[in-house]
């Protein structure tokens, strides 16, 4: 492994005013070469070199160099702690004979050049386009030599990081044997030394991965920070992920292909958290991490260095300066109380924004705040411009807006109800939209909208509206919407179809006896072996046509005639009968009211002013003898 020979005739060397070959032995080959072609003014690519002999030292702590032996050089270059150790300072001294390039230099025209990535731990022989080589005898080992002397010239190191490209090499000249001679289109890019990259250190870290994911304190599309979302409260599931400790890893130093190290950082290897946990965090200790789980469903608690995960929070209010806007996942079993003991301030304060699964709030809800939750309880008033929507709702004093399943109000003063049941003690004013309304006293100026009956039990005002349609919903049955819009576009596609199978019918009908007539003349002409005409055997394949599109367009409306029943009995189904809808009263209805009932298809009103006359505890809808549809007050029915 000391020694590399070069095929090249040296006696033919002669170029400018260097004639004679000089030997050196060097361990800085490229300041030898600028020194040569300074003496002999020739400029250093020129210059050809060639290696006699490589020896490989280490250096002791005087500085002084010991020779590696070929077994030590061995293990080196195969083993990866001798080349990481920053410890250990590489150096190569190389016996050469340098001379100018000889006639008929093969390598002449080659350009060509070692290219390093940015860390010099691959280098890369590469041939540029424009390049031309022609074939002979000893091409092989000729390039070889000029590989080796161009990772010289670059200053990699032998034997350490050598790779295997012989065999690129060879196939390379076996391609230039058939063609004679080669001009390169392309660059060519072959690797030729692979140093050792360095391994970075890992420094502890920890990652609140459950802050990360409720965005506190990120940015939005417009650079702008939401600073009420302070992560007051960070919810969670069982068996999510609420933080990360990396622990910090040693890296390892790497080497380049010239021999020198790249050193990585030191880190502090006994580093470990500063906090603790307790039993509704799990800990999953590994050797790259810890990873704490929450064990249940609930929030981050933090009390002083120390966590757990809990499922109820008591606080005085929910406002800018106090909690910010609290933003869970409802599926996470979190409840919270807020107990106001100010009646002059409000429990959630203007602007706030809450989503948790369960909220009880003793006080009242101020302006603009909006309330996502499956359970809410307010045993104080809601603002006008607050909205909530729930499963269920208890509000003591409604005047804003509510969206739920079931909906139960003691006062009802203004604001406006939208549920599958809503449930009133006493409304004046504002609007209730329900499949069920039951309200035990009714004031005036109060909209009802009900699909299956509006009950009332004691009526103390007028000027009362009474809607009765069956396409009223609460604000969760999206699916109806959805089916009337499938129902739409299967009844426009039947309709379409109908229409062309009526023309189809039209058309197998009138063309019925033409075609029975050319039938006919074909039985006739077969039965006396008469030669059948083209234009009467053209018309008969035409009627067999259209029967064939009659029957296709017959399968195709039975199937869309099945797909629209389908759907219209999901529609009636969805809907209740509006006949069965009605107003059930306790006592009689005071002074004028309005009541309507709402049909479909076609979309008509029917509409009763009602007057004192009216005495009946029911209102309900009555189509007569003749079809005419009116409001009739009849006696309540069991």
């Amino acid at each position: 492994m000391g020694i590399i020979k070069a095929n090249f005739d040296l006696n033919q060397a002669k170029e400018l005013n260097m004639t004679d070959s000089i030997d050196i032995s060097t361990n800085n080959v490229y300041k030898e070469l600028l020194r040569i072609a300074a003496q002999n003014s020739i400029p250093i690519s020129r210059l050809y070199i060639r290696i006699n002999e490589i020896q490989t030292f280490t250096k002791n702590k005087d500085a002084s160099l010991v020779k590696l032996s070929d077994a030590e050089l061995n293990k080196y270059a195969t083993e990866e702690e001798y080349l990481r150790d920053a410890t250990i300072e590489l150096e190569q001294h190389y016996d050469i004979t340098v001379s100018p390039y000889y006639k008929g230099y093969p390598f002449l025209r080659m350009i060509s050049e070692i290219e390093f990535n940015e860390d010099e731990t691959l280098a890369y022989f590469v041939i540029k386009r424009g390049s031309q080589i022609e074939y002979y005898d000893n091409i092989y080992d000729d390039f070889l030599d000029y590989i080796d002397e161009k990772k010289l010239r670059a200053g990699i190191l032998f034997y350490l990081f050598d790779v295997e490209f012989e065999t690129s090499i060879e196939e390379f000249v076996k391609a230039i044997k058939r063609v004679k001679k080669v001009v390169f289109k392309e660059d060519k890019k072959i690797l030729v030394a692979k140093g050792l990259e360095a391994v970075e250190s890992i420094e502890a870290q920890l990652h609140m991965s459950i802050e990360e994911r409720n965005s506190v304190g990120a940015e939005d599309s417009s650079g702008r920070v939401d600073y009420s979302n302070r992560g007051f409260m960070l919810s969670c599931s069982e068996g999510e992920e609420l933080f990360e400790f990396i622990k910090p890893q040693q890296g390892k130093h790497g080497r380049t292909c010239k021999g020198k190290i790249i050193e990585v950082k030191s880190v502090n290897l006994d580093v470990s958290p500063t906090f603790t946990v307790e039993d509704g965090i799990e800990i999953q200790d590994s050797f790259d991490n810890i990873k704490y789980l929450s064990k249940k469903s609930g929030y981050l608690v933090k009390n002083g260095n120390e966590y757990d995960v809990a499922n109820t929070i008591d606080v005085d209010e929910i406002s800018f300066k106090t909690t910010g806007t609290i933003n869970s996942n409802l599926d996470s079993e979190i409840t919270i109380n807020v107990v106001k003991n100010n009646p002059l301030e409000d429990a959630i304060e203007e602007g706030m924004q809450v989503k948790v699964q369960n909220i009880f709030i003793q006080g009242s809800v101020g302006p603009n705040t909006q309330i996502e939750a499956r359970e809410v309880k307010v045993e104080g008033q809601t603002h006008g411009e607050s909205f909530i929507k729930c499963i269920n709702a208890s509000i003591s004093l409604h005047k804003g807006k509510v969206i739920a399943r079931k909906v139960e109000v003691k006062n009802l003063e203004g604001g406006e109800i939208i549920a599958d049941e809503a449930i009133v003690k006493s409304a004046t004013r504002g609007r209730i939209r329900a499949k069920k309304i039951t309200i035990e006293t009714l004031g005036s100026h109060v909209t009802m909208e009900a699909s299956q009956y509006i009950e009332i039990q004691k009526v103390k005002g007028e000027e009362n509206e009474f809607i009765l349609d069956s396409l009223i919903n609460s604000g969760f049955d999206d699916s109806k919407t959805d089916d009337d819009i499938y129902f739409k576009k299967i009844k426009e596609e039947f309709d379409e179809l109908q229409s062309k199978f009526k023309a189809s019918a039209r058309k197998v009908k009138e063309s019925l006896k033409s075609c029975q007539k050319i039938k006919d003349l074909i039985i006739k002409n077969q039965n006396e072996k008469e030669e059948i005409p083209s234009a009467l055997i053209k018309n008969f394949k035409i009627c067999k046509v259209i029967r064939v599109q009659y029957k296709k367009l017959k399968e195709k409306l039975e199937y869309k005639q099945a797909q629209y029943d389908k759907a219209k009995d999901k529609i009636q189904q969805a809907y209740p009968d509006i006949f069965e809808a009605r107003i059930l009263l306790g006592e009689p209805l005071r002074g004028f009211n309005h009541i309507r009932y709402k049909l479909h298809n076609p979309n008509r009103e029917i509409e009763l002013r009602t007057n004192e006359r009216m005495t009946k505890k029911t209102f309900e809808l009555y189509e007569d003898d003749d079809g005419v549809l009116k409001i009739i007050n009849s006696k309540t029915r069991s």
